[in-house]
């Protein structure tokens, strides 16, 4: 067991891909570790300590930031697949030969793809409050993800009360319990995601959420990021 917990752990480096990749870990070492994979526009500060330290009591726990998100270098792909690449690179650059996998939203379809791709080093995989490619109502964000997300807070963080809590009384004590447990690493904490995560990661949510089908004009099978009102392809409807 590591003497550093979710609050403490140093945030570390390693080169993969040609990127800097920052990463903390934690908890008990000895068995396979636990690669963690965050949200829709967030960080390793964005993962409850109360879910991570527990974790890191039975297992190691590894977490890090994709391709430019904050203190990692690079830039944001544009597709799952390319997330899910540059996971295995990190995960490799550390010289782990097999891994489990949990993966938090959009997370969740990184670990999946990784576990597609890389079938020799995801053991296992936890998937939370996820999807899968092409789930029915997942090719945007909903008009309320839309509303939430493009609104202004007093606080930065007082956005996750609203994306992760429903309105009623208990529910926000909850989030406002949450909230004191982000804050409570005090040093060494991962800068924000800047502005330009956010479109670069629903181009890739488009992507991966497009449905695909047999166009019934050109008998093509294509993807269908919005379809068409005739039912044809975006190539036929362009025509």
């Amino acid at each position: 067991m590591t003497s550093h917990t979710h609050q403490t752990a140093p945030t570390r480096f390693v080169d993969a891909n040609g990127m800097r990749f920052a990463y903390r870990r934690f908890g008990k070492t000895g068995g396979v570790p636990l690669v963690l994979n965050i949200h829709f526009t967030g960080t390793m500060d964005h993962w409850d300590p109360a879910v991570t330290n527990g974790l890191a009591q039975g297992r190691e726990v590894i977490l890090f930031n994709n391709a430019g998100i904050s203190s990692t270098s690079g830039e944001v792909p544009h597709s799952i697949q390319e997330m899910a690449a540059n996971a295995a690179a990190f995960i490799k650059a550390l010289g782990l030969t097999q891994v489990d996998v949990l993966g938090f939203s959009m997370g969740g379809l990184i670990a999946q793809e990784l576990a597609l791709a890389e079938p020799q080093l995801v053991r296992r995989l936890i998937l939370v409050g996820t999807g899968p490619r092409s789930g029915e109502g997942m090719a945007s964000l909903t008009p309320q993800a839309q509303e939430i997300f493009g609104a202004t807070y007093e606080e930065p963080d007082h956005l996750w009360l609203r994306v992760h809590f429903s309105p009623s009384d208990a529910s926000q004590a909850a989030g406002r319990k949450f909230l004191q447990r982000l804050r409570l690493r005090t040093e060494g904490r991962d800068p924000e995601a800047n502005d330009k995560v956010a479109p670069a990661q629903l181009a890739a949510l488009g992507k991966a959420m497009a449905v695909r089908r047999t166009c019934p004009k050109c008998g093509q099978v294509k993807d269908y990021v919005i379809p068409t009102s005739l039912g044809t392809c975006p190539d036929c409807a362009d025509a």
